[in-house]
């Protein structure tokens, strides 16, 4: 990691940490795409109490490992427009949106992409046929990775 992003990322933290001392919260952690965050404040409460407030633990990891490498395509296709988790269907139980293969028309769903809870869908914004889904169903993708590879009627 470079110095200055190292430098950054330690403020960050810091910053997190006093207002968890201020809100009395003991634990946090704060999951993303890029990486993962927990900390956990050790609060003695006794009366040999130094300190109030230790950090007990810090742990950041880089978290690529849920993050969908994005194949290299050739060719039309849709990207996404946000960072979030996929979905080809509104529901598990339900059918999918779209299948490789099929011609959908302009304004026609073709996924759902979850970011902070809130479900955007993705829609065709012309008549095309869709000939490869990219992206595997429930993994997390990248504002601006390809999702479907496309052919444009």
């Amino acid at each position: 990691m470079a110095p200055n992003k190292e430098m950054e990322i330690t403020e960050k933290v810091k910053s997190l940490y006093e207002v968890m001392q201020e809100e009395k919260v003991e634990e946090l952690e704060i999951k993303s795409p890029e990486f993962k965050l927990h900390i956990k404040r050790k609060n003695n409460s006794g009366p040999q109490q130094v300190r109030s407030g230790v950090i007990e633990n810090i742990s950041i990891q880089q978290d690529n490992s849920e993050v969908s490498s994005a194949p290299t395509v050739s060719g039309d296709t849709i990207k996404s427009p946000i960072t979030g988790i996929f979905y080809r269907s509104p529901s598990p139980s339900s059918p999918m949106f779209v299948n490789e293969g099929d011609v959908v028309d302009a304004g026609k769903t073709l996924c759902i992409i979850e970011a902070m809870k809130v479900m955007n869908e993705i829609k065709a914004t012309e008549k095309v046929r869709v000939v490869n889904i990219l992206v595997e169903n429930g993994k997390t993708i990248n504002s601006d990775q390809a999702l479907f590879s496309i052919e444009k009627l």
